[in-house]
């Protein structure tokens, strides 16, 4: 029962437009929280709590995450000339949750049967609210009060489409998880069909930082799945071992005819580069975030200047105080409120993650870090759950593949 809670509540945190009047909260909150609860009363009913890897890392983040946040608190409260108080409260409320949130999910997901029957759950009530959202966009089902496009973009119950995509990628790599590790055909088949629709929702959003995302996570699935076919020494008859094979094979040729063409696809990708940065000034508007938040991280000396958005700088216009602003980069956000502490810190969870998934061979899981990682650059990711539990799932599986690779290969010994 409370891990069809913990579904629910991630698969509508992100339909924001669903919560209540102008405050933080939804149904998706709500049952967060209500899913916390009930799970921090079972553990410490526990008569021991048992520790992971994922727990480890988490709590070696969040520790240094709150150092820094205190420090650069103290530094925006001293320099700072006016103080967005509603922004503040809002981090330090969001941060708590997010907190105890990943640890939990650490905790209560360290069972590996519970935690591919969190995912399947999480997959399954994702895909029937993508198809009610989807539905929804063509006037086929209610649209439950929100607006579900913003021009020719899907948004669903979402507030804007780069948020609506976010869910979609994060809907579509849990399927195809579940995919690549199903026990049985049907179990393939199904998941398939789910990430499937996820993915015409994603494309339907029209997101550039989708587009980067899933480009990003393919390489690396592409990559670390023929290498681990590749070290299967049982492969070699195999179908699937003849392909990594013949596709090693024709790289050179694949290379050399791509040449004549090659002048013509940089031309074509330097016209949509210069496109999307020219579309509704949102290149100029970004670049102008960035290059603020890095000049406002280094005049704090580095420290920051505590939870809140810093910027007061919006395309090409200033707002009065107390009106502030984010980056929309996770690093250079948390450059400007925890300095080089913080900053240091989330580049050591997804680069740390990033290594835990490949030297266990999680071709799909270490796609999902690898397309969290590049989302960051373009939104302030540590705030969602749905983030953290892509994390903690591959640190888990990647803990699990290389306890039971170490048990094989005692028993060989033997």
């Amino acid at each position: 029962m409370t891990t069809i809670l913990l579904a629910f509540g991630l698969v509508l945190y992100p339909s924001t437009q669903l919560r209540f009047g102008g405050l933080p909260l939804g149904p998706g909150e709500l049952m967060l929280v209500a899913w916390l609860g009930i799970a921090a009363l079972r553990q410490f009913l526990q008569p021991a709590i048992t520790g992971n890897l994922a727990l480890r890392r988490l709590s070696a983040f969040w520790f240094a995450l709150l150092l820094a946040q205190s420090a650069g608190m103290i530094v925006g409260l001293v320099r700072e000339p006016f103080h967005f108080y509603s922004g503040i409260i809002h981090d330090i409320f969001a941060y708590s949750l997010s907190c105890a949130l990943a640890c939990m999910f650490a905790l209560e997901l360290g069972d590996a049967e519970r935690r591919r029957r969190a995912v399947w759950l999480v997959v399954g009530i994702g895909t029937v609210s993508m198809s009610m959202q989807l539905a929804g966009g063509y006037g086929l089902f209610p649209s439950l009060g929100t607006n579900t496009w913003y021009f020719e973009r899907l948004i669903g119950w979402s507030v804007n489409a780069n948020q609506f995509a976010f869910f979609a990628l994060f809907l579509f790599l849990l399927a195809s998880y579940l995919a690549e590790t199903a026990r049985a055909p049907r179990e393939a088949v199904t998941a398939l069909a789910c990430g499937a629709l996820a993915a015409l929702g994603g494309i339907l959003s029209r997101s550039d930082a989708l587009v980067v995302a899933l480009m990003a996570a393919g390489s690396v699935f592409l990559i670390l799945k023929s290498i681990t076919w590749l070290q299967n020494l049982e492969m070699a008859p195999t179908l699937r071992g003849s392909t990594v094979v013949l596709g090693l094979l024709s790289l050179p040729l694949a290379a050399a005819s791509a040449v004549p063409f090659t002048s013509a696809a940089l031309e074509r990708v330097e016209d949509y580069s210069a496109e999307v940065y020219s579309d509704n000034g949102q290149g100029e508007l970004r670049l102008n975030l960035w290059m603020e938040a890095w000049e406002k991280g280094l005049e704090s000396g580095m420290i920051g200047y505590g939870p809140g958005p810093h910027l007061t700088t919006v395309k090409s216009w200033k707002r009065p105080p107390p009106n502030k602003f984010e980056a929309h980069n996770t690093s250079l956000d948390l450059f400007t409120q925890g300095g080089l502490v913080a900053f240091a810190a989330f580049i050591w969870i997804c680069v740390s993650t990033l290594h835990s998934g490949w030297r266990a061979r999680l071709p799909v899981l270490t796609a999902l870090v690898m397309a969290w990682a590049v989302f960051s650059m373009f939104h302030f990711m540590v705030r969602h759950p749905i983030f953290w539990f892509g994390i903690v799932l591959c640190l888990l599986e990647a803990e699990r593949t290389r306890s039971a690779l170490r048990l094989r290969r005692s028993e060989a010994v033997q």
